[in-house]
């Protein structure tokens, strides 16, 4: 009778040691993968917190460099105006000649643009209509000339 049972329990055996193992390395996976999402975790805290350091490293430079830079527009403004020029109008004037200057170009490039895509469309059509001939190759001028 443990013939008649040997079988059965070495296949069960067999079949558990290989789920078993199965088990083992998805276990082993997915700890890898969460271990990994853990140190990502920990980076991105680490880089929050320099990141939130460097800003207000920043902006403390920047309130110390800011009544400085305030004075320097101001005296520059006032020496402006005695010189007879109006920065803020002179600064508005600029912007709009720019503006106006990015769209002229951009109509421009696009014209251009247009322009050369129906050229490259007319050299293409041109070289389907009129396919160039082969050059003579030294063969065929060699049995053309033993014909005569």
């Amino acid at each position: 009778m443990t013939l008649a049972f040997e079988k059965p329990l070495k296949d069960f055996l067999k079949n558990f040691q290989k789920d078993l193992n199965l088990l083992q390395k998805r276990l082993k996976k997915e700890s890898d993968q969460f271990v990994n999402k853990a140190k990502t975790a920990a980076d991105k805290k680490v880089l929050n917190a320099k990141k939130k350091e460097l800003e207000a490293l920043v902006e403390q430079k920047l309130a110390q460099l800011e009544p400085t830079i305030n004075k320097l527009v101001h005296d520059l403004n006032t020496t402006a105006k005695k010189a007879g020029v109006d920065l803020t109008k002179l600064e508005k004037t600029v912007k709009s000649n720019i503006s106006a200057a990015r769209t002229k170009l951009a109509k421009d490039v696009g014209a251009i643009k247009k322009k050369t895509a129906s050229k490259v469309k007319a050299k293409a059509k041109a070289r389907k209509a009129n396919p160039t001939k082969k050059a003579a190759t030294r063969a065929d001028t060699s049995v053309s000339e033993t014909a005569e």
